[in-house]
């Protein structure tokens, strides 16, 4: 049984794969930015998944909630960073906002997951780290 963590759990490949791995005996800790989006795989699959709220935009937030996932769970084999947030449109369409929102998520955010997680990982003498990316953000 390994232990991952996922996060952008809530829909889509995230969400698939946290089903997958929960249906073939392994733990996950699943980040999400609605913690009721897993309300149904929890009530299923108990404490072999942990939900945490995060938001991978609010950047200070990550390494607390990291330290909290590896202190809860003990060990992290593998951790997917899988959150983005999808933009669509024109370029001269979108607000400041929603272009410093996706570079937050899809970029600044999954560079601050890693650094979280690597002494992480070193301190328990090694994991795997899988970047999942889109070339919709």
């Amino acid at each position: 049984m390994k232990t991952w963590l996922i996060t952008g759990a809530s829909s889509g490949l995230g969400r698939l794969m946290s089903e997958r791995l929960l249906e073939r005996g392994d733990r996950v800790v699943a980040t999400v930015r609605r913690e009721q989006a897993l309300a149904d795989l929890q009530q299923q699959y108990g404490d072999r998944l942990l939900v945490m709220r995060l938001d991978l935009a609010e950047t200070a937030r990550i390494a607390p909630a990291i330290a909290t996932a590896f202190a809860h769970v003990g060990r992290i084999d593998v951790v997917v960073s899988n959150a983005a947030y999808g933009l669509f449109g024109a370029a001269e369409e979108l607000s400041d906002a929603q272009i410093a929102r996706l570079i937050a998520t899809n970029l600044t955010g999954s560079i601050q997951l890693i650094r979280a997680v690597i002494p992480h990982l070193r301190q328990q003498g090694g994991g795997r780290i899988a970047q999942i990316s889109s070339e919709g953000g």
